[in-house]
């Protein structure tokens, strides 16, 4: 509920050019939802289901009908403040969402260094309600350009951090590409605009996809097994058939963060870690057979 990953059954290798790792349409949550009961997105300051917290609306939608509303109160911003987290380091990532700027308001977003809001900021986009946006990027101009108020326009990124580079493109167009130091921690969604008029913007659509999955992932799920709670804080407990079998913790961006032998299975393991929020893969090995499972941190 609430968010969908389409993982399971779907086997990564060298030959995939592209594979969604998340995507929020919001049709799952109910009109007045905060976003924040979402294991993958936070507040700003870590409160749930506060004036920070944004909700689901059906006043506008790109496609079905809910959408996150984002608003502030004044021109100068706020309080809404909810982060999408990401946590992925190196490698190449699309990430993309549809917005609604209505004509006389102004919207904005940026994106995080950390999965911890406020550690560091790798470009902030503004909206101005002209119709005019403006990217900064370790607080220079990085780009800008145009967007149509008072309907649906696409922003997506093309974030290489193999390279260190981010490619914009807003509306179908293209921007010059422009420095990124990696990790890629999160989108932020401030009730901010251009401070000159009130933030007012809609948000829908949102999709983040690996366009090199590392080879480390392997998703065939032959082996059986449930594990749980999840989304988990520090410990999971693990059942299943056979008996013992290799774990092994992977993040998002295929880096090997935990491994180790279980022996006890089919009566249960229980395995403790130390994992930043984010969304891992819990994977098990027996003989020739695999299964790996979508694994959600939260604090």
């Amino acid at each position: 509920m609430k968010h969908i990953l389409l993982l399971a059954g779907l086997a990564f290798s060298l030959s995939v050019i592209s594979q969604t790792l998340y995507e929020e349409g919001f049709e799952d949550f109910a009109a007045g939802d905060y976003i924040s009961t979402s294991p993958v997105w936070i507040t700003w300051a870590g409160g749930n289901e506060t004036a920070e917290d944004a909700q689901v609306s059906t006043d506008q939608a790109h496609a079905g009908m809910h959408s996150l509303h984002v608003f502030a109160n004044t021109a100068a911003g706020g309080p809404m403040d909810v982060v999408l987290t990401a946590g992925l380091d190196g490698g190449v990532y699309e990430a993309s969402f549809w917005m609604f700027i209505p004509e006389g308001s102004s919207g904005y977003y940026n994106v995080q260094e950390d999965v911890a809001p406020g550690v560091g900021w790798a470009f902030d986009v503004t909206f101005a309600f002209s119709g005019d946006f403006q990217v900064t990027a370790d607080e220079a101009p990085a780009g800008g350009g145009s967007f149509p108020l008072d309907q649906w326009f696409q922003v997506h990124h093309l974030i290489d951090m193999d390279n260190d580079v981010i490619t914009l493109s807003v509306d179908g167009v293209e921007s010059d590409a422009f420095p990124f130091d990696s990790p890629f921690g999160g989108i932020n969604f401030f009730g901010y605009g251009d401070g000159q008029t009130v933030g007012n913007y809609y948000v829908d659509d949102i999709d983040l996809s690996a366009s090199n999955p590392s080879s480390i992932l392997t998703l065939d799920n032959e082996l059986s097994f449930t594990f749980g709670p999840n989304p988990a804080s520090n410990y999971v407990n693990v059942q299943g058939q056979p008996n013992d079998a290799w774990m092994r913790v992977i993040a998002l961006n295929g880096q090997l963060v935990m491994e180790g032998q279980l022996n006890n299975l089919s009566k249960g393991e229980f395995i403790e870690f130390n994992l930043e929020d984010g969304i891992y893969f819990l994977e098990l090995t027996s003989g020739q057979e695999r299964s790996t499972q979508r694994l959600v941190i939260s604090q």
